[in-house]
């Protein structure tokens, strides 16, 4: 598996700069890659165009040398983790929330409950958890839950925007252990993050950017 910016370019509607240019780059399996650069580099556009939720001005996301664009078979490949886990809660329980996105691709009730557990577990949380409304949860649990929603569907290449953030120690190293397993399993992860140090003992490759461009790529492992 193989995800490649084909000459991408991106400009947000009503701007006249890009946020992002001229980037080329190939991101493949079994590996892990640490975006980082200032407020404003483009760190985050960049996950939305690479996932699909955006598409480029110019250029091409290609995913096995296919457009990732009007394939709605590839969404479920993707599992983009939002900074803001507020920005894709809006089901009223834990639940419904954590559900609602394999119900779109699997209907056995039964599977999808197996797959509740083994999540809940692998985070230890408490089964009450799910019967909880989303919006009395504090931050980092929201923020676990959000990644629970996408993980349930087993998608092949996660990315994740800062998800350390506001996270007690144990979960952010659950965390860790999902980017690890994710690339063991031929997956591809692509972390956006100002925070190098963290998770240089992951990520086998850091990616700088700066004005919306790649000025540096260097490998770490």
């Amino acid at each position: 598996m193989e995800l490649y910016l084909d000459n991408v370019y991106y400009r947000y509607p009503g701007s006249d700069e890009y946020a992002l240019k001229k980037l080329n780059y190939r991101f493949v399996e079994g590996k892990t890659y640490l975006i980082t650069g200032p407020n404003g580099a483009g760190k985050t556009t960049l996950l939305l165009v690479s996932s699909g939720l955006l598409k480029p001005v110019k250029g091409d996301v290609l995913l096995d040398k296919v457009s990732i664009y009007g394939k709605i078979e590839y969404r479920k490949i993707f599992g983009v983790l939002f900074q803001n886990p507020d920005l894709m809660l809006f089901n009223p329980t834990v639940y419904d929330e954590i559900t609602y996105s394999i119900k779109q691709i699997n209907n056995d009730l039964r599977e999808i409950d197996k797959e509740v557990d083994k999540w809940l577990k692998f985070f230890e949380l408490d089964k009450s958890i799910l019967d909880k409304q989303v919006y009395t949860l504090s931050y980092g649990y929201k923020k676990i839950i959000a990644l629970i929603s996408i993980l349930i569907y087993g998608p092949k290449i996660l990315m994740l925007d800062e998800p350390h953030t506001n996270l007690a120690k144990k979960y952010f190293n659950k965390i860790k252990e999902v980017i690890s397993i994710n690339a063991k399993n031929s997956g591809i992860n692509i972390i956006a993050s100002h925070s190098t140090s963290i998770y240089k003992d992951i990520a086998d490759y850091i990616i700088m950017l700066n004005n919306g461009s790649i000025i540096k790529s260097k490998k770490l492992r």
